[in-house]
C-alpha cells in the first residue's frame, strides 16, 4: 500500500476561541479536476477565519476543518501564485481551484502579495463593483487602519475621491491613528468615542459626503455614519465586518433617497473574470509601488492561536501565517 504523506495543519475542531486551533498532521490533499495542490509560503490571516473558529459565520459549517481563505504558494512546476479557497489555507498543501489562482508579480515579495489576495480584492469590490465611486466624490471609510480599511483609502484615492478616514485610538497611543495619518487621507477621525461623530464627520466632509463603508459592524459608527450622508448617499456593509441582524430605519433611508447595500466575496468566485481583472490590476498597481501594503506580523503557522489573538487585540496592518520552512 502507497503511504500517504502526512502534512503540518492547524484544525479546529469545535467552535471557540483561539485556544481550539490546534496543530494537527493530515493527509496530502489529494488531485482534483480543476484544481492545483499548491505548497504553502504564506497564509493571511482574516475577520472570516475568525468567524469560522466560532461558528459565526455565513452559512453552514462542518467541524472540524481547517480555517484559512487566502494563500501564497508555490505550483509543482515552480510558479509562484496566489490562491483563494473556501477553507483550509492553514496547511503545509493546499488544493486550489485553477480559476482562483493567479501568478504574483516578481516585484512583490510573498508576504505583500498574501496582504494583497483577499484584503485588496474585498477593498476593490467594495468600493468598484459594490458602491461604483465616482472620481470627486466624498468617501467615508471606518477601520481604515485594518487591512481592507488601509487599501480602501488608497484605493479610493488613485481613482480620485475625497477620503474621510476613521479608526480609534486605545486610549494609551494612537498607532491605528498613525497608520491612517500615514496613508495621506483627506481627513482623519478618531470614533472612539461616538458623540457627535455625524457631525464630525459632515464637518470633514465639508457637508457632503457621498458615499461610505462599513467595516466594524459596530452599531453607533454604522448609524452615525448613515445620517452623515448626503441625500442619496449610499454605504456598503461588508460581510465580514458586520455581525447579523440589527435594523436600518426606513425614514431614515427613505427622507435621504439612501441606499445600504451588502457585499460578500466568496459568492464573486464564481465571477471568474472579475475576480482576476481585480486582481490583475490590484497586483500591477502594487508592483509599480502606487499601493501601499500594510505593515504586517508574521506568526509561525504552529502559533496560528497567537495570530488570531492578535487579530482581537486590535493590531493594524495584516497578519501573516508562515509554515517551518518558509519562517523567517
Amino acid at each position: 500500500m502507497e503511504e500517504v504523506e502526512q502534512l503540518h495543519a492547524i484544525m479546529v475542531e469545535e467552535p471557540g476561541g483561539p485556544d481550539v486551533l490546534k496543530s494537527v498532521r493530515i493527509p496530502e490533499p489529494k488531485p482534483k479536476p480543476d484544481h492545483e495542490i499548491v505548497k504553502l509560503v504564506a497564509a493571511g490571516v482574516h475577520k472570516a477565519d475568525v468567524l469560522m473558529r466560532e461558528d459565526a459565520y455565513f452559512g453552514h459549517l462542518k467541524f472540524p476543518f481547517v480555517p484559512g481563505r487566502e494563500l501564497i504558494g508555490l505550483t509543482s512546476d515552480g510558479r509562484r501564485v496566489a490562491g483563494f479557497t473556501s477553507e483550509g489555507a492553514y496547511a503545509e498543501k493546499v488544493s486550489v481551484r485553477n480559476g482562483l489562482l493567479w501568478e504574483v508579480p516578481d516585484e512583490l515579495d510573498h508576504d505583500e502579495a498574501c496582504a494583497l489576495t483577499v484584503d485588496g480584492q474585498t477593498a476593490w469590490h467594495l468600493l468598484h463593483t459594490a458602491l461604483a465611486i465616482q472620481k470627486h466624490e466624498t468617501v467615508v471609510i471606518p477601520n481604515a487602519a485594518s487591512a481592507v480599511g488601509i487599501y480602501a483609502v488608497q484605493l479610493a484615492k488613485l481613482h480620485g475621491c475625497r477620503v474621510i478616514a476613521m479608526d480609534a485610538s486605545d486610549g494609551r497611543c494612537d498607532t491605528r491613528l498613525q497608520v491612517v495619518r500615514d496613508l495621506g487621507a483627506h481627513a482623519v477621525i478618531d470614533y472612539s468615542e461616538t458623540d457627535g461623530l455625524a457631525e464630525r464627520i459632515r464637518e470633514a466632509a465639508g457637508g457632503h459626503a457621498d458615499a461610505a463603508l462599513d467595516l466594524t459592524g459596530d452599531d453607533e459608527i454604522f448609524t452615525a455614519t448613515l445620517d452623515a450622508l448626503s441625500f442619496r448617499g449610499r454605504m456598503v456593509i461588508d460581510g465580514c465586518s458586520s455581525p447579523r441582524g440589527g435594523t436600518i430605519s426606513r425614514d431614515t433611508l427613505v427622507l435621504g433617497s439612501k441606499s445600504v447595500t451588502g457585499f460578500w466575496l466568496p459568492p464573486l468566485f464564481n465571477d471568474l473574470l472579475a475576480m482576476g481583472n481585480a486582481m490583475h490590476t490590484i497586483f500591477e498597481t502594487a508592483a509599480i509601488g502606487a499601493l501601499k501594503t500594510p505593515e504586517y506580523t508574521r506568526f509561525p503557522l504552529e502559533r496560528a492561536d497567537e495570530a488570531h489573538r492578535a487579530m482581537a487585540a486590535g493590531y493594524p496592518g495584516k497578519l501573516i501565517l508562515n509554515p517551518g520552512h518558509f519562517w523567517y
